[in-house]
């Protein structure tokens, strides 16, 4: 035994090591002794694993994402099934999924379509109720009356080459083109001269 080998052990001992250290010996490890099937079974499930991660990154706190109920992701067709608690959530959805799949693509992570489909009846029943600052702030009475939409103004030169900037890393035509969209009307509603 080398003279240095004790040293160099108690030396690793003091050593602090992560997790994310540990993790890739560990996976290649458990793949290394698991069938063709077993392997199989585990790409499928940590692909889906980072569809979900990429979709709670995307839409985890939002006022959309509080109403979806539930995720299936179909790996044979790659598609992201979306359930929502109700119709206009499901229509609200529906008209974000270019831009949620837009954001999610920036985070690595591909589907090749988003579908939103309504909660069944009976799973939305399940849900507990509602409190009742919640049932009082959803009664229309309760509500402050609806502003009227600021107009838009065009935005500068500068403005559009920023926006240009921004999306520039999305290589699907059709969600950079989306994403740009949305993001202008966003800028362009928050930037409108007041009234």
């Amino acid at each position: 035994m080398s003279p240095h080998g004790g040293t160099a052990r108690r030396a690793r001992a003091g050593e602090t090591h992560s997790l994310a250290d540990f993790l890739p010996a560990e996976r290649r490890r458990i793949m290394d002794g698991a069938s063709e099937t077993r392997r199989a079974q585990m790409r499928a499930a940590e692909a889906r694993g980072r569809v979900f991660q990429a979709w709670n990154d995307v839409c985890a706190g939002t006022r959309e994402g509080a109403h979806v109920t539930g995720l299936h992701y179909a790996a044979e067709s790659d598609e992201l099934i979306v359930y929502a608690d109700g119709a206009t959530w499901v229509a609200e959805l529906t008209m974000m999924r270019e831009i949620i799949r837009a954001r999610m693509h920036l985070r690595g992570v591909d589907v090749s379509d988003i579908k939103v489909l309504r909660s069944r009846e009976d799973y939305i029943r399940r849900q507990p109720p509602a409190s009742p600052a919640a049932t009082a702030a959803a009664h229309p009475a309760a509500r402050p009356p609806r502003k009227e939409a600021a107009p838009h103004r065009g935005l500068s030169a500068a403005e559009e080459r920023a926006l240009d900037d921004e999306v520039s890393a999305i290589g699907d035509t059709r969600l950079r083109d989306a994403l740009k969209n949305a993001m202008r009307a966003s800028l362009e509603s928050r930037t409108a001269p007041e009234g």
